[in-house]
């Protein structure tokens, strides 16, 4: 079976998509394209993000305002043009494509039980399927964060499963157990290993913010939307009072908890990233402030890994995807953290040490995920194309231990070219488990 895989992200940079053949356990990229966002799409975006959180998240609301209605066009107006540019790269006709999967811009507050203290989680992203089908004549897989909402989970991450159906090939080539880890605006993490038993386990969460602050720090001080090559980091030197800081502060929860203490499932976004402002003004050089934010994003994926219960194998293949593992500097950091060289602040001692002590003596391999056969490149959008598949197969998306769901459930519905979407009234531009979908049952379930 064939589907195309669409990514937008949190860094409002750009659409990613990606034809995908899945064939038994076998998932081959046929071709994929990239095209940036444009300046005023991008702008569009970042205000309709303020107005969704000055109206509390109330997209009822938002979604009649032209603001909303202009920018969904304009994002839907680019997601046209990256599947037709992927159709004809790939020389594929439409009907050969068995459907698009699509979670659709996020924006606003992500607000999933583990940060929802007790009262209704929510989650908003913004979509046109209606039109995306129509236009591509290709049946849209979308809205697939909401229904692990329904079901108690955090409604991410969703790179874990995809990783797990990536392992099966692996396991096969030896390179078992495995830990999958997307260094994209937020960071997460995905093991597939097993204990005492033969029954393969997978633990799956959001480790916290990694390209978000070096991305908008670069901008800051230099220009630049993200720091290429670490060419401004390089210059700078890490300082542990503000690696400390960093700890402390960088993703806090509404209710004041810090994001990095808490226990998994656990999931994250920009809303929990405040400290920007801070570090603006931070009295240190530029190039320092850049450096430890850098030298953090590899550092909180390192102590993540404590997370990983003692009862099950540790992992011996560290496969590394997402953008953000390009910075050289970041890439580096992590190796030379996961062997024993790293900088630990004396409250992590012991935490580095549990960690380190499961990896001494043991042959461990640590690459990019195209080092172990695997494109990194459109894995976030093959995640897209892979759910896509399992919405058609009726294959569960979510599990309990990687997003706290209380089932696991078969993620997203169905938009098919030329279908009235209207008659579902919520759920046709904006996710279903937006604010206020527990008193709205009746309109967003679909039949």
């Amino acid at each position: 079976m064939i589907t195309i895989g669409i990514m937008t992200g949190n860094s409002l940079d750009a659409v990613d998509a990606v034809l995908t053949d899945f064939s038994g356990s076998k998932i081959t990229d046929i071709a994929g394209v990239t095209l940036p966002y444009t300046k005023v799409l991008r702008k569009h975006l970042e205000e309709l993000n303020e107005e969704i959180i000055k109206a509390h998240s109330n997209m009822v609301k938002i979604s009649k305002t032209a603001l909303f209605k202009e920018t969904l066009d304009e994002y839907t107006t680019l997601l046209i043009k990256a599947v037709h540019k992927l159709l004809k790269q790939s020389k594929m006709k439409s009907e050969a494509v068995a459907a698009i999967g699509i979670s659709g811009q996020s924006l606003g507050v992500h607000n999933p039980p583990s940060l929802a203290q007790g009262k209704e989680p929510f989650t908003t992203q913004i979509f046109d399927a209606a039109r995306l089908a129509k236009e591509t004549n290709i049946a849209v897989v979308y809205d697939v964060r909401s229904d692990d909402i329904f079901d108690g989970g955090e409604g991410a991450p969703l790179a874990p499963v995809h990783n797990l159906h990536l392992s099966y090939s692996l396991t096969s080539e030896g390179k078992y157990p495995v830990c999958f880890i997307n260094g994209g605006n937020t960071a997460n993490i995905a093991v597939i290993t097993q204990g005492s038993s033969i029954r393969r386990n997978i633990i799956g969460f959001d480790c916290g913010a990694f390209n978000h602050y070096v991305d908008r720090l670069s901008e800051a001080f230099f220009k630049k939307s993200f720091d290429k090559d670490g060419a401004y980091g390089m210059r700078g030197n890490i300082n542990t009072v503000l690696l400390e800081k960093l700890y402390e502060r960088a993703a806090i929860t509404p209710d004041g908890a810090n994001f990095y203490e808490l226990m998994p499932p656990k999931s994250s976004g920009p809303h929990l990233y405040t400290m920007l402002e801070e570090l603006k003004k931070y009295p240190i050089l530029k190039e320092d402030v850049l450096r430890t934010v850098e030298y953090f994003s590899a550092y909180t994926v390192f102590l993540s890994l404590r997370f990983i219960p003692d009862n099950l194998d540790f992992p011996k293949y560290f496969m590394l995807f997402g953008g953000g593992w390009k910075n050289p500097i970041i890439y580096h950091d992590f190796l030379n953290i996961i062997h024993g060289r790293g900088v630990i602040l004396s409250e992590h001692q012991k935490i580095a040490k549990h960690i380190l002590d499961k990896l001494r003596g043991k042959k461990f391999s640590i690459g990019l995920s195209d080092d172990f056969g695997i494109s990194g490149k459109y894995m976030e959008a093959r995640i897209m194309a892979d759910i896509a598949y399992c919405f058609l197969t009726h294959i569960p998306f979510t599990k309990p231990e990687i997003t706290g769901c209380q089932n696991g459930v078969v993620s997203g519905i169905i938009c098919k070219p030329n279908e009235n979407l209207r008659r579902r009234g919520r759920g046709f531009t904006f996710s279903r488990a937006a604010k206020g979908w527990s008193k709205a049952k009746e309109v967003i379930w679909p039949e």
